[in-house]
């Protein structure tokens, strides 16, 4: 209540002394060096953005998230050290592939550098050990290309489990990419059998019937190491062959109801998981 009444009247130095009031790890470091900023007390402002302060939960304690370095990025440009301010904003890509960073740091560039600069970054994304954090750079930049492209340099780096995300990834790629499609598809399709998730096989029932379409092009590309569809599908039917309640729904990818009193009623519907 005090610091609300203390903003209230404008009164900034009340409001930082209450919130040094408060336990390191509770202050609002960002929000008073956000506002210090605004009043041209750049010094200080500085020195608030690099204080510990409140981290979002699970957020890695190496002061590099892409809102704290924005704002410190902001702060450095209005103190003229524009220098530290760039390597900043490329440290900080490097270690979250932020695509808002990128974007800040490429927007400081002379013409045709910053041409020069994202080629430099989408070549650092592509070689990243986080795939899977590679994969959101470039869907966020975006550049489906090269979201293919680093899904096909790993094809055996997905996580089917990840039906959140995965089945979105590959209804995106499936017109122009068929391959990366392909093979996120089988990813989805071999988690729900491999785990037996029988309430999922509707789903890998549209995802086997994606298989077959996209397999006249993906097969002419596919990369040394992975087989082509006819010998996938082979394989899955011999690993899988007493999931009847799977191969029920073969052939449209969609569920047959039970038969057995001649009416077909609707059993499963599907959703956006």
């Amino acid at each position: 209540m005090c610091q609300i009444l203390a903003s209230a009247r404008g009164d900034l130095d009340l409001l930082i002394a209450l919130e040094l009031k408060k336990k390191p790890h509770m202050q609002d470091t960002l929000g008073i060096a956000a506002q210090l900023l605004d009043i041209g007390r750049n010094a200080e402002a500085l020195e608030w953005v690099r204080k510990p302060g409140r981290r979002t939960f699970g957020e890695a304690d190496d002061g590099l998230s892409p809102e704290r370095v924005s704002l410190e990025a902001r702060i450095l440009d209005a103190t003229g050290d524009r220098s530290a301010t760039q390597a900043l904003r490329w440290r900080c890509f490097e270690a979250r592939l932020s695509a808002g960073i990128l974007w800040e740091y490429m927007k400081q560039l002379p013409d045709f550098e910053d041409i020069e600069a994202e080629g430099r970054a989408h070549a650092f994304a592509l070689e990243k050990s986080e795939a899977e954090v590679a994969l959101q750079f470039f869907l966020d930049w975006p550049r489906l290309d090269l979201a293919a492209k680093l899904i096909t340099m790993h094809p055996h780096r997905w996580d089917g489990g990840d039906w959140h995300i995965l089945p979105k990834v590959a209804d995106l790629l499936e017109y122009d990419h068929p391959l990366a499609a392909t093979i996120l598809y089988r990813a989805l399709l071999d988690n729900i059998l491999d785990r037996a998730r029988s309430k999922a096989y509707g789903h890998g029932a549209k995802y086997l019937g994606k298989l077959d379409l996209l397999a006249g092009e993906a097969d002419q590309i596919h990369p040394r190491g992975m087989v082509n569809h006819a010998t996938y599908l082979a394989k899955l039917k011999t690993a899988h062959l007493r999931k009847s309640g799977f191969w029920a729904r073969e052939g449209d990818g969609e569920p047959k109801a039970p038969q057995a009193s001649g009416v077909r009623r609707p059993v499963w519907i599907e959703d956006d998981g």
